[in-house]
């Protein structure tokens, strides 16, 4: 049985296992496994010298093993292909430099890259602000600090998701009565995810999603079951996941608000068939005859069945969802909305 309180019960046994506590938190590393390989010549890779740092501006601070490139900056970095973004701290977070007197480059954590803790050995995952805009914060690699990931982020690189930790400020939703919206654990889940991409709603460019952490565990999920009934499937198109907005037509806070609520649009196969909620689904028919239609109804009734999400509203439920399942986590709920029936959708 699939389950993302399972997956979270799975990596806090995991962390604070024996060998978990043999190392320490303080060290800066889980224990358990070897060490992701470090990236090698760009912001955030171990270096012995400045020509370890092969790019404009760069610099090698600190002693070897533990030294790291870097670059002077007062707010931007810049990035390069195959390599985690990165991020400009204050100076002083990395080894002292008098080559660098106000900001400094660093990567952020980056569990695709570094699946294990999402940077390298001796560096943690820590919440830090950017130089000189103390209010946008981001999970960024530096030396010697314990890891701010949690056992949700464990769970979520276990199961094979790259993502990168992150922060969303809270902020008033428009037209609420003052509701705040606020992620708990926030990542930004990118694809491929176990072979299948993360779609727009259409065209084929990948396009990630910001989700809080559990949200992102029932879409590693929700994967796991298309592909268990078609083994085809290579990507899962969406209209997105995070959105500070209020249900429409009402003043109270969509699930969206909270980043645990998914719209999903469709799906693409290997042999060049593309489903979509849209034009497959066939409404008010709990047994298609169309092999698509088919396909779109026996997985949203699996992911009810799974309580892969407490609430899944179908293209049954009201014409606003005519191309796309609304998936979400609203505490304590337990429904799939069909028409006229069911929970108030969004």
């Amino acid at each position: 049985m699939r389950g993302r309180r399972a997956r979270l019960a799975w990596a806090a046994a995991l962390w604070w296992g024996c060998e978990g506590f043999d190392k320490g938190l303080d060290s800066g590393s889980d224990g358990g496994g070897a060490e992701d390989p470090p990236l090698l010549g760009f912001i955030g890779s171990p270096c012995a010298d400045d020509g370890d740092c092969a790019y404009p501006g760069g610099l090698c601070v600190g002693e070897a093993p533990g030294g790291v490139c870097t670059a002077a900056c007062d707010q931007l970095c810049p990035d390069q292909a195959g390599f985690p973004v990165t991020f400009c701290v204050d100076a002083a977070a990395l080894p002292a430099d008098p080559r660098l007197t106000e900001g400094a480059c660093v990567s952020r954590c980056d569990l695709g890259a570094y699946p294990r803790e999402g940077c390298r050995a001796d560096y943690g995952c820590a919440q830090e602000p950017r130089y000189a805009e103390p209010e946008t914060v981001r999970y960024a690699c530096l030396p010697d600090r314990p890891s701010a990931l949690s056992d949700c982020h464990r769970a979520l690189a276990a199961a094979g998701a790259p993502f990168e930790p992150t922060v969303v400020p809270p902020e008033v939703a428009a037209g609420s009565d003052g509701a705040v919206c606020s992620v708990q654990d926030a990542v930004l889940l990118r694809g491929p995810i176990k072979g299948v991409a993360l779609l727009g709603a259409s065209g084929s460019e990948p396009l990630g999603m910001i989700t809080a952490c559990e949200a992102a565990l029932s879409v590693v999920d929700t994967i796991d079951s298309a592909r268990d009934a078609d083994p085809g499937v290579t990507g899962m198109r969406h209209f997105g996941a995070y959105n500070c907005r209020v249900i429409a037509g009402t003043r109270t806070l969509s699930r969206h608000g909270y980043g645990d609520a998914v719209d999903i649009a469709g799906w693409v196969f290997s042999d060049g068939r593309d489903i979509s909620y849209l034009d497959d689904w066939a409404h008010n028919e709990p047994r298609p005859a169309d092999p698509a239609a088919r396909f779109l109804r026996d997985q949203a009734t699996a992911w009810h069945q799974e309580a892969l999400w407490n609430i899944l509203l179908t293209p049954d439920y009201n014409a606003a969802h005519d191309n796309h399942v609304h998936a979400d986590l609203t505490p304590g709920a337990y429904s799939i909305g069909r028409a006229a029936l069911g929970p108030i959708g969004d």
